[in-house]
């Protein structure tokens, strides 16, 4: 798989946000040598994005960094409210399933001060920043202002090198395409392909002063009302600050003033807002936000991760979760390549599951924006994507999937199996053979009684 003196060359991870940083804690944790390269110097401003809890669990595994998000003063969301279906009701999902039953006869109070399970929705300038901090500590070559401008590929298609801006060869084991959508591999081996069915645009503000939903739920939750002009959200980030924005179709970019009189028609509780100024700006902030995916997430020596592989609508709010999990198992994949001396196996193996964690998000859109939206036709159809068993509920199955709690459970399981293969390989026992007399001694057991 590699020359000779491959083994002195870093694993080079191209892009300093989520995904790259989680990449490249979890290979120097494990002494797998790599050089982080980010564009630009953090913090740096990104919409900002709920980060569910089952992602929380993974970054305390791999960076040991919850305490550091808790001490960051971030909103806590324990679920969303949709205004969105056949009906005009409201209707929320909750990711404590004690919270169903409860919820509508508790105060703030005691939501508050329960140990409730709850997504936390952060800055993205700080979080990032925080991330690629993180991965400093662990070892990791980690250097801002490198923007990688080409790479360089052998005969076999597999990346030799990547070149800096000041026109520096950077030479590479493995590399890690976590460039967000600028998609640096992916446009230049002609990958992209966009979803036109779910082509759009965010236009989005930053207030001061306004409300929350009534209820207990008050501003701990985000808020998603559609409208014939598309989707707007109402999302508390702070005791003070809510961001608000409209996804529509198109590429009409909605300016401040037009926004804010749409949500107020809408009833989002913004009436004694004002226009808050973040990070320098105060008027209205624009992205892009094409669905698109890359016909493969890995070549010879390369891997693909968050949005540099693929982008889903934000409506399930999954992108940060995506980046996290594919950075992480994108690193496993290279363990695995490291520990077997074999990269086929496992990165074929991380294509497949990737691709299927992006699947069933496409799906959801789609669905989600689809003719029938009845509120248990969601439900229904999450449960498509789970193994039966796994969950009570319709209802739960869609809380399952988009909390990323379903893809945060395949990692663990395909973790835990790495670690399992590191041990017998230390210790220089066949894990086949031992698997194989556990089971003779299960089936005997079984035999006997």
């Amino acid at each position: 798989m590699t020359e000779s003196g491959d083994d002195a060359r870093p694993v080079v991870i191209i892009g300093g946000g989520p995904a790259g940083s989680v990449c490249a804690a979890v290979l120097a944790r494990q002494g797998v040598p790599c050089l982080l390269l980010e564009k630009g110097r953090h913090p740096r401003h990104h919409v900002g994005e709920s980060l569910q809890p089952a992602t929380l669990d993974l970054l305390e595994l791999h960076l040991g960094v919850r305490d550091a998000i808790e001490s960051q003063g971030y909103a806590h969301k324990y679920g969303a409210v949709y205004v969105w279906g056949e009906s005009q009701e409201p209707w929320s999902i909750l990711f404590d399933e004690r919270l169903e039953e409860s919820i509508d006869t508790m105060s703030e109070e005691e939501l508050l001060a329960g140990d409730y399970e709850r997504a936390v929705q952060v800055d993205r300038a700080s979080f990032d920043a925080l991330l690629f901090d993180a991965a400093l500590h662990t070892g990791v070559d980690a250097r801002q202002e490198q923007a990688v401008t080409n790479l360089h590929f052998a005969d076999d298609g597999a990346i030799t090198a990547v070149e800096l801006a000041d026109g520096q060869r950077l030479p590479c084991r493995f590399v890690v395409d976590c460039s967000g959508q600028r998609c640096l591999v992916g446009h230049r081996l002609r990958w992209v392909r966009t979803s036109p069915d779910l082509r759009s645009v965010a236009s989005y503000v930053y207030l001061e002063g306004a409300g929350g939903l009534p209820g207990p739920l008050g501003r701990h939750v985000q808020y998603v009302h559609s409208v014939p002009e598309g989707w707007l959200w109402f999302i508390p980030i702070g005791a003070d600050l809510t961001s608000v924005g409209l996804v529509t179709r198109g590429s009409r970019r909605w300016d401040a003033e037009a926004l804010l009189q749409l949500g107020e028609r809408a009833g989002l509780p913004i009436a004694d807002a004002r226009l808050a100024e973040v990070h320098g700006q105060r008027t209205a902030r624009h992205a892009r936000d094409w669905s698109f995916h890359c016909e493969r997430f890995a070549g010879p020596n390369f891997l693909l991760a968050g949005d540099a592989a693929c982008f889903v609508d934000p409506i399930l709010s999954g992108g940060v979760d995506f980046a996290v999990r594919s950075g992480a198992n994108a690193a496993l994949a290279i363990l695995e390549a490291v520990r077997s001396g074999e990269a086929a196996g496992p990165f074929e193996a991380y294509e497949a599951a990737q691709r299927r964690d992006f699947r069933a998000y496409l799906r959801m859109a789609r669905y989600w924006y689809g003719n029938n939206r009845s509120v248990g036709g969601f439900f229904w159809e999450a449960q498509q994507e789970v193994p039966a068993g796994a969950v009570s509920t319709p209802l739960r199955a869609f809380v399952y999937l988009t909390s990323g709690r379903y893809a945060a459970d395949k990692h663990l399981k395909i973790f835990q199996e790495w670690q399992e293969k590191k041990m017998f390989d230390a210790l220089g026992v066949d894990r086949g053979k031992v698997r194989r007399a556990l089971d003779d001694r299960d089936g005997d057991a079984s035999r006997r009684s």
